[in-house]
């Protein structure tokens, strides 16, 4: 599941056998008049997996406390520390109030107070581990206090388990049975990275608007020093050790931590890293993970080198994903020539990591976060098909490319240096690539690898069989307006 890195870690591996227990039994559809309630316990991430469940299901999302605060023009944190009566009756009338249908995410108590009015909805509880419910709201003081003649750790777990009880008698959904129920669509989850130089609040909420999942934070891009509680806000975190360790206040805010290999032990939510500075074999590249605990969640960078050696990287990924599962595994390539390569890739990985736009590229061979998106749109999940059907347009200097914009399919807009030799890389993205558009300068260097000088140019290339099949529609269509032009002189 794409957005199981926003919940409590501490649950992955139940959340994960769950899931899959429930998606082989047989499920009603849900209806599109229902709406989507995620309950749970407060800091259990309901608003942070709410937008991606919204987008997945291309529904509206609200998170219910920041409506009710918002249309009453009020501070949320006092208004239930002065007058929770009135705040309860707001957020009820607030509930009532939002468009049928819609994905909204309500407060830790909404549950226990208002069970008739979730129970006419689709309801679920987002999990949340009592220690991680702990941990998380020791740390977060911009809460309200529900019980503040106790101290913290009493009124935590008097809150945690009265809740517990009360949400097991609204009987709402179990998390994975909802999840296989909505037929959540399974993609990589988006990851783009912060660059130098940009107002970071301005751009992770950009990101966000995007359709990016995640907002990776690097110690050798960004200054240590960087307060990212504004930034977190708007996308979960996944902060990465490199060069320096990851500051403490970084790592609290943190969804997710990124410890390169070789370096110790990860975090218990962490990421594990390898960048091979050359290409490998593929025994050498499953050496390095042979003392890495199957589970894990890793990801492993390597140079694409000659494009007929691509395929050495599916095959790591296919056993890579056997030893540490499916949604565990994350490979990358980087180089002139990556960008399809890593395209195929991520139809099979745990995370995608993508550019807003080509100057924020952090690594040579990431795809933009448009294409991305346009894909998973078009495809619905259906991985088989995005795997027989990738289209791409092929030239230099094409990152301006109008093709995606003109055209409802997805494309990847693969731009490789002018003087790429197309022969070697046209026969390695045969296996991928359904089709390919044609663009300047490579329309006669296409025309010489796949037709061997029988054409002059061309400007589309369709798989067909074992075979490229080139056409040139620029012929085409220059004759159909000179019929036109001759048919209006006529």
């Amino acid at each position: 599941m794409d957005f199981l890195e926003h919940l409590d870690a501490r649950l992955h591996a139940a959340l994960r056998t769950a899931f899959a227990e429930a998606s082989a039994q047989p499920l009603d559809g849900l209806p599109r008049a229902r709406t989507i309630v995620l309950a749970g316990h407060r800091a259990a991430g309901k608003s942070r997996v709410g937008p991606h469940v919204a987008r997945a299901l291309e529904r509206p999302f609200f998170d219910l406390d920041a409506e009710v605060a918002r249309r009453a023009g009020r501070d949320l944190k006092a208004w239930v520390e002065t007058d929770v009566a009135s705040f309860r009756e707001a957020e009820a009338q607030t509930f009532a109030e939002l468009p049928t249908g819609c994905v909204v995410a309500v407060g830790g108590g909404f549950l226990a107070q208002h069970p008739a009015l979730a129970q006419r909805q689709l309801t679920t509880v987002v999990p949340v581990s009592y220690e991680t419910f702990v941990d998380r709201l020791v740390r977060d003081t911009s809460r309200p206090r529900l019980l503040p003649d106790l101290p913290v750790l009493d009124e935590l777990r008097d809150l945690y388990f009265e809740r517990e009880e009360r949400h097991r008698a609204a009987k709402p959904l179990p998390w994975a049975t909802f999840v296989a129920r909505v037929g959540l669509p399974q993609r990589p989850a988006r990851v783009v990275t912060l660059p130098r130089g940009v107002d970071a609040v301005a751009f992770a909420w950009a990101a966000r608007r995007q359709g990016a999942d995640l907002l990776e934070v690097r110690t050798d891009v960004t200054d240590p020093d960087t307060d990212l509680s504004a930034v977190a806000r708007a996308l979960p975190l996944l902060v990465a050790a490199r060069s320096r360790p990851v500051p403490a206040a970084w790592r609290n805010l943190a969804a997710l931590e990124d410890a390169e290999l070789g370096d110790g032990p990860p975090a218990a939510a962490g990421l594990i890293s390898f960048h091979a500075p050359a290409p490998l074999t593929v025994p050498q590249a499953l050496t390095r993970w042979e003392a890495v605990a199957p589970g894990s969640l890793i990801k492993h960078v390597e140079p694409l080198g000659a494009p007929q050696d691509a395929e050495r990287l599916f095959e790591l990924q296919a056993l890579l994903a056997e030893r540490f599962g499916a949604d565990r595994v994350t490979v990358l390539c980087t180089g002139p020539l990556a960008l399809p390569f890593r395209a195929a890739l991520a139809a099979g990985n745990a995370l995608d990591y993508l550019a807003t736009e080509a100057a924020h590229r952090s690594a040579l061979g990431q795809r933009l976060l448009a294409d991305a998106v346009r894909e998973a749109r078009h495809f619905r999940g259906d991985v088989a098909a995005q795997r027989r059907q990738r289209l791409g347009v092929l030239g230099a200097g094409i990152d301006s490319s109008a093709s995606p914009r003109l055209h409802p399919q997805p494309f990847d807009r693969i731009d490789v240096p002018p003087d790429t030799v197309l022969g070697p890389l046209l026969h390695a993205l045969h296996l991928h690539y359904a089709g390919l558009a044609v663009t300047a300068p490579f329309k006669q260097g296409a025309a010489d690898a796949v037709t061997h000088g029988a054409q002059r140019a061309v400007n589309t290339l369709v798989r067909d069989g074992p075979y490229w099949r080139a056409l040139n529609t620029d012929v085409v269509g220059a004759r159909a307006v000179l019929e036109r032009l001759r048919a209006a002189r006529v």
